[in-house]
């Protein structure tokens, strides 16, 4: 991970920051940097780097303070945050150390320390993200489990209602799954869930999250998607399940599934409500006799 992960730099100094690049081009790693603590908690949101190497003396507010409002951020909350800084005092070193950084290096400290200190940090890191996606992926699709579809939907909602962006929710059902376990056993079915689970991945956008909700249930969440557009590419990968009959190695029934959609608008009360929601129009898409596409409070 270390060779290619994104590294930010907080330096208001121009000797410092170049001083910094050229040391860890030498890896090579991937640098972003930051002349001020507002531009970097711009950069931790939207750059999602895999460390931050922070100064305490920036022009407009404190590393300690940037430090403390990255842990508050969803992207930041387990981000290793190194402090290099000329600040030697014990005390300062203990105010950084409590405002959460994960590491502290003085900047008369040798270059082969800081890339040692960076690489332990980033391994650490590293280790902790494997943890975290053993116990957030499904163990049957391998797309992220319930826990963190929760997880995401309360943040990504969050974050478009602050910042007034569209958001949207698709939730997917395999029409009649029970019969594929009931005719071809358990393992089969297993193996269609897993199917439709790399389906949706490799038929969706980057920036887009798959998850899987209960048995037979898939949620997709559209960050910067509008209803109409999420209507449009719920049904558009509706139509490709029959087109391309992906099931057909798995099992020789023929498989189509429904879709509901929803959005965020200005009287949803919170992400849970979005969910109920798309949940009601899946119902209805049930309803209606499966293999179709239905959105929340709209015709089409």
């Amino acid at each position: 991970m270390d060779e290619r992960a994104k590294i930010l730099i907080v330096e208001d100094n121009p000797r410092d920051m170049e001083f910094l690049q050229t040391t860890l081009a030498s890896v090579p790693y991937s640098v972003i940097s930051a002349a001020t603590g507002e531009k970097a908690l711009s950069c931790v949101e939207d750059e999602s780097p895999d460390l931050v190497i922070l100064d305490i003396l920036l022009p407009d507010i404190d590393g300690f303070e940037v430090c403390q409002r990255i842990r508050k951020m969803s992207k930041g909350a387990g981000l290793p945050v190194l402090f290099y800084t000329a600040v030697t005092t014990v005390n300062e070193k203990l105010i950084g150390l409590e405002s959460g950084a994960s590491d502290f290096l003085t900047k008369s400290s040798d270059a082969r320390e800081l890339l040692v200190r960076i690489k332990n940090l980033l391994h650490t890191h590293q280790a902790i993200n494997v943890m975290m996606d053993k116990a957030f992926i499904d163990d049957v699709s391998q797309v992220f489990n319930r826990k963190y579809l929760l997880q995401r939907l309360e943040e990504e909602c969050a974050r478009s209602i602050r910042y007034q962006r569209n958001f949207s929710c698709a939730l997917f059902d395999l029409d009649h799954f029970r019969r594929i376990n009931e005719t071809f056993g358990k393992h089969t079915g297993d193996r269609v869930l897993k199917k439709f689970g790399d389906f949706l991945r490799q038929n969706t956008r980057g920036g887009d999250l798959v998850c899987r909700r209960s048995d037979d249930e898939f949620a997709l969440l559209l960050p910067e998607v509008n209803l109409q557009g999420a209507y449009h590419a719920a049904e558009r990968i509706r139509k490709l399940v029959i087109e391309t009959n992906i099931f057909q190695s798995e099992c020789s029934m023929p498989l189509t599934i429904s879709s509901g959609v929803s959005a965020l608008s200005p009287t949803l009360k919170d992400n849970k409500e979005l969910l109920l929601q798309a949940q009601g129009a899946l119902t209805d898409a049930k309803n209606k006799g499966c293999n179709t596409t239905r959105a929340f409070d709209r015709e089409w």
